[in-house]
């Protein structure tokens, strides 16, 4: 029961993020122009993030990245530094908590941290071509959640959503039952998440804009049906991809990538 009480009273934020202060590389180290981008919130909350731009002479278009709920930008900058060189501008965010973000992640607030950031996207002009919102794990679930609010409708030209789960009760459901010890404590622990925005909700209120739902068959960390029930849920004009490898792997594989540029090529 001490046990069951820690995780409500903490707001079970552990089943979410698992934040990291030091930088395991940075964008110099793979050969990559970037800038340090801090934004704040109103209550003067700092976030920080990466600016890189396109690598060629064409921008053919912005890609705002939302990661998972491990570590910090700079161990997911590999899902997308390859970006650059196709001709596309990237901004990866930390969430408040992770990496050089102030404040500690929590759910509802975390959801701002990427509104935030959307907004400064286009009150700093920085968007260049079609906007893709592309959230991997976490970051697709965060991704569902803003995407679908009525007042970012048009803020974006598609979005792609890769390995995301349906909702934080229900991924806080899976997670708590994968073990001997937490089972019995999930059927009290998950009524207290947050879903407000739930990604599984919010999932159909994306359209018109177009989207991608990505998720592997392999995914050993969100089970393949978190993908197929977000994809039944969102509206046309939606598409689904199946993946092959270990969790937000895939996109280290040159056919995904390419993929990935046809899709938002057409945007």
């Amino acid at each position: 029961m001490t046990l069951a009480l820690l995780l409500i009273l903490s707001g079970c934020s552990s089943v979410f993020f698992y934040p990291m202060d030091e930088w395991v590389q940075n964008p110099a180290r793979q050969g990559l122009d970037y800038e340090d981008v801090v934004l704040i919130h109103e209550d003067g909350m700092r976030l920080h993030g990466w600016w890189l731009p396109a690598a060629t002479d064409e921008v053919k278009g912005t890609v705002y990245h939302l990661h998972g709920n491990a570590q910090n930008i700079s161990t997911h900058l590999m899902s997308v530094a390859w970006l650059p060189e196709r001709g596309y501008q990237v901004f990866l965010l930390d969430y408040r908590g992770y990496g050089m973000s102030e404040g500690k992640a929590r759910l509802p607030e975390v959801q701002e941290d990427v509104q935030l950031g959307l907004d400064w996207l286009h009150s700093a002009e920085r968007v260049q071509g079609p906007l893709i919102v592309y959230g991997q794990s976490l970051g697709g679930s965060l991704t569902a959640s803003v995407m679908g609010r009525e007042n970012n409708q048009g803020k974006a030209d598609c979005v792609m959503i890769e390995a995301a789960f349906t909702g934080y009760r229900d991924i806080t459901r899976d997670v708590m039952r994968q073990s001997w010890l937490l089972w019995p404590f999930s059927f009290l622990v998950a009524p207290t998440i947050s879903d407000q925005d739930r990604p599984l909700d919010q999932v159909p209120r994306i359209s018109p804009t177009p989207l991608l739902i990505l998720h592997s068959e392999e995914d050993e960390i969100i089970p393949l049906e978190h993908g197929k029930r977000l994809y039944e849920a969102a509206e046309e004009p939606k598409t689904f991809q199946r993946l092959k490898g270990r969790h937000i792997q895939s996109t280290r594989a040159d056919d995904v990538r390419d993929f990935l540029v046809e899709f938002m090529e057409g945007c």
